[in-house]
């Protein structure tokens, strides 16, 4: 992760280089990001069907290593990729850059205290989940962005595939009115209707926040477990 945060200090003045540094980062990070579900479903069937521990624990130990080695190589392709710009951004800047600048960069995307499910109309149960996003830098500061953003509701069951309860578009003219500065902070205040019939058993719902930037197409994601009350 300190190798993606040093690539953001060669912004520069090179103009193609936000969109380069994009979509190296994107193209990392799903490719990460494969490698980490390949884990998380290799660690889920474990659990299933009759127990041989031994087996079990030989056969996670040599997945674990070759999901190790995939990560290692991907850290190195990231380096060389970054080296690459870096030599473009120094040939455009020429002696213009300033080298100790760190222009801020969209790094990261929060759901701020007090995101959860509401009961609009006070019947006892959850009407909309309502989320307060904030756009980070990476140096942690607030970043204001520009792009397009898509919230979904997921209920995850003991037994049975994921199910998709709510979803909602907010399209970049829609996202910017979403932005509030006041006492409370500054944020995006985001909602999210929630079907009016939910199974009694479902009791928390995994809400997922997709940002994709307008200028880079850098594709940002979230995501936090929410207490819902069906009844």
């Amino acid at each position: 992760m300190d190798r993606i945060k040093d690539g953001t200090r060669m912004a520069g003045f090179y103009p193609d280089y936000p969109v380069l540094l994009s979509k190296c980062m994107s193209s990392y990070v799903s490719s990460l990001s494969g490698v980490v579900c390949m884990l998380v479903v290799s660690l889920s069937l474990s659990g299933c069907g009759p127990k041989n521990f031994v087996n079990d624990n030989d056969r996670l130990r040599e997945e674990n290593l070759k999901l190790k080695h995939q990560v290692d190589e991907l850290n190195e392709q990231m380096e060389f990729r970054l080296g690459e710009i870096e030599g473009l951004r120094a040939r455009a800047a020429g002696g213009r850059a300033i080298k100790d600048a760190a222009p801020p960069v969209l790094a990261k995307i929060e759901f701020e205290r007090y995101s959860g499910a509401v009961d609009a109309d006070s019947d006892g149960k959850d009407d909309l989940i309502r989320i307060y996003m904030t756009p980070l830098d990476h140096l942690g500061r607030l970043l204001p962005v520009a792009g397009r953003l898509k919230l979904q509701a997921v209920a995850i069951r003991d037994e049975g595939p994921p199910e998709l309860l709510a979803e909602r578009t907010y399209e970049p003219d829609e996202f910017d009115k979403a932005y509030r500065a006041n006492l409370t902070g500054y944020h995006y205040t985001l909602e999210m209707d929630l079907p009016e019939s939910i199974d009694p058993a479902i009791t928390s719902v995994t809400v997922k926040a997709t940002l994709t930037e307008a200028v880079t197409g850098h594709v940002l994601t979230t995501e936090e477990i929410v207490a819902v009350k069906a009844e």
